[in-house]
């Protein structure tokens, strides 16, 4: 009887340590990630951004959705993924010629948000995107919305909400000289004043 509880005890304590690293386990959620720049008039090429140090999204030129409600420009659907934790990125601004840098983090209950806002809104009838955004005035900014995918042209069934806002970033080293052409391009189509 000693050995027969002994053993019971022993299996739910197995059972009790199971549990918790199943559930420790990230979910992985399907979104998009959003990239946003401008405002308009401050263009800028994002050269680098990491989440949590494991993976990236693409960037490129970007030259508006930053300032808007809420913020949103090119989106690359990167696969399922965990909630991340910090965003780390680098880019230039066409407009003053310079290179930032920010880490950042997110906030440590979005996990939990995650969860609530995919029951909220399920991705039979909502694209969820990740957005970033940075300005050409060395500014970062997070969001996390839903756009619904079956309501047409009604976007009142929209979900948006800020995570993170007004993130100064670091003014870098770099040579600004690799973005002469398309700076050039960009004072010659009008999307910006010359800084020089």
């Amino acid at each position: 009887m000693r050995n027969d509880t002994a053993l019971r005890v022993t299996f739910i304590i197995l059972l009790s340590f199971l549990a918790a690293a199943c559930s420790s386990e990230p979910r992985e959620y399907d979104f998009g990630v959003s990239l946003a720049g401008g405002p308009k008039g401050w263009p800028v090429w994002v050269e680098d951004i990491t989440f949590d140090d494991t993976w990236s999204s693409p960037g490129g030129t970007l030259g508006g959705g930053f300032d808007h409600d809420p913020p949103g420009g090119a989106i690359a659907i990167l696969g399922p993924k965990p909630a991340p934790s910090t965003v780390r990125a680098r880019w230039f601004s066409y407009r003053t010629q310079t290179f930032h840098e920010v880490t950042f983090s997110l906030p440590d209950d979005l996990d939990e948000k995650l969860r609530r806002w995919y029951r909220d809104y399920p991705n039979e009838n909502y694209r969820h995107h990740l957005v970033v955004g940075f300005s050409g005035k060395g500014e970062a900014l997070a969001w996390w919305s839903a756009f619904c995918t079956i309501c047409g042209y009604d976007r009142s069934r929209d979900f948006h909400t800020p995570l993170i806002e007004n993130v100064q970033a670091e003014v870098v080293e770099g040579d600004p000289s690799g973005y002469r052409l398309q700076t050039q391009e960009l004072i010659d189509e009008g999307s910006m004043p010359s800084p020089w």
